[in-house]
């Protein structure tokens, strides 16, 4: 079982995911230029979107967070939750960190940003209280080595490992929701590791596009009158595209990653539709503001496992014109021309929901609608 989401989306002019040289990220496409905003930046917008946070939260889930800081985070449960002292609190955490794999370098953070729930840092805590004298005794990063510990603090630690383990199993817990979406890759602990059940594709603009240029000055507004001249000259690179967003997420194993918890698994697909609606990117938005919704959504439903990224539908640039329309209308037309030639030659029996709206359309319907149906097709069975 899959749901494919499919949006239309016009921005006017913006810069809204960059490369290292401040430019708009793009890519050549069916033999043209084309603008490109990524995956990561795209998957970001949507898990820190409250519309996702908020509708998990209403299936009893929770949304993770990507840091660095996870022995201050351990400290603080230890210390303000479960009252330990917090130097015992300090020793504890690291030791669990070490136990983890992972090395603290500067200023006390991990080597790299770890994506965890709040509740895997809550069953860390409760492990090291499980195992707090021995944990403590191993002083990890002090002159005392693990060897030199008392037998009994390394017996405890031992067994503190093995519950680190146990609980990071993939069939031993449910995830984050955005984890269980997104996955997780933790180079220094495979068993940390889970596999993502949502595809994001790169948005291609459905247009071939040229890079602009916004040469600015600024003025000193204390400078003298008699005195002439910009304090400051610089130039920004934008453009205003039409994109294709689209991504894919596999039913079954969200199901899987979420503990099969059917109440979170509908919230988890419904909260990310809404905020993948919602969400846009904030690059230069304070010097652009380009807050433009979408002007089409579709969400299909497949119980095939073939998915059908529409993207090949804009090999061939599409054009505004008068015949036409704007783009983003030439670019609907497109997209339900080259579905439909899908249709009629992979067939459409797999389909159990197709919810849609456009801001074209007669009929278009709402967002609110869109959610209630693809909802209604899940609580219907149609994971089963």
């Amino acid at each position: 079982m899959i749901v494919e989401l499919h949006i239309i989306q016009n921005f006017a002019p913006s810069n809204l995911n960059r490369d290292d040289s401040n430019t708009p990220k793009d890519c050549e496409f069916g033999g043209y230029r084309r603008a490109r905003i990524s995956s990561q930046c795209i998957k970001r917008s949507v898990r820190r979107h409250s519309a996702f946070a908020d509708t998990v939260k209403s299936g009893g889930g929770e949304v993770g967070v990507r840091t660095k800081r996870l022995k201050a985070r351990l400290v603080e449960l230890l210390t303000v939750t479960h009252g330990k002292a917090a130097e015992e609190a300090e020793k504890a955490a690291i030791a669990i960190i070490d136990l983890l794999g992972f090395k603290l370098g500067e200023a006390e953070k991990t080597e790299y940003l770890l994506y965890l729930g709040e509740g895997e840092v809550k069953e860390l805590a409760d492990i090291a209280l499980s195992a707090w004298d021995g944990l403590v005794a191993l002083e990890i990063g002090k002159e005392k080595k693990k060897k030199d510990a008392p037998p009994e603090a390394l017996k405890q630690a031992q067994d503190a490992l093995k519950s680190v383990v146990a609980k990071s199993r993939k069939d031993a817990r449910s995830y984050a929701a955005d984890i269980a979406l997104f996955g997780r890759m933790v180079a220094d602990n495979k068993n940390m590791n889970v596999d993502a059940a949502c595809q994001v594709a790169h948005a291609l603009s459905t247009h071939k596009v040229e890079m602009e240029m916004d040469y600015f000055t600024a003025i000193d507004d204390l400078q003298p009158g008699e005195d002439s001249g910009s304090d400051m000259i610089g130039v920004v690179e934008f453009n205003s595209s039409c994109f294709y967003r689209y991504s894919a997420i596999d039913l079954n194993k969200l199901n899987e990653n979420l503990g099969f918890n059917s109440d979170l698994l509908a919230a988890t697909v419904k909260g990310y539709i809404d905020a993948s609606v919602k969400a846009v990117p904030t690059g230069k938005q304070n010097s652009m503001a380009a807050q433009n919704p979408p002007g089409y959504v579709r969400v299909l439903v497949r119980k095939d496992g073939f998915p059908w990224s529409l993207a090949n539908a804009f090999q061939k640039p599409v054009y505004a014109s008068r015949e036409n329309g704007s783009l983003e209308e030439a670019s609907i037309v497109k997209l339900e021309d080259y579905l439909t030639r899908l249709k009629s030659v992979y067939g459409e029996a797999s389909i159990v929901c197709d919810a849609q709206f456009s801001l074209y359309a007669e009929n278009t319907g709402s967002l609110e609608q869109l959610l209630e149906k693809v909802g209604g097709s899940l609580n219907k069975g149609a994971t089963a």
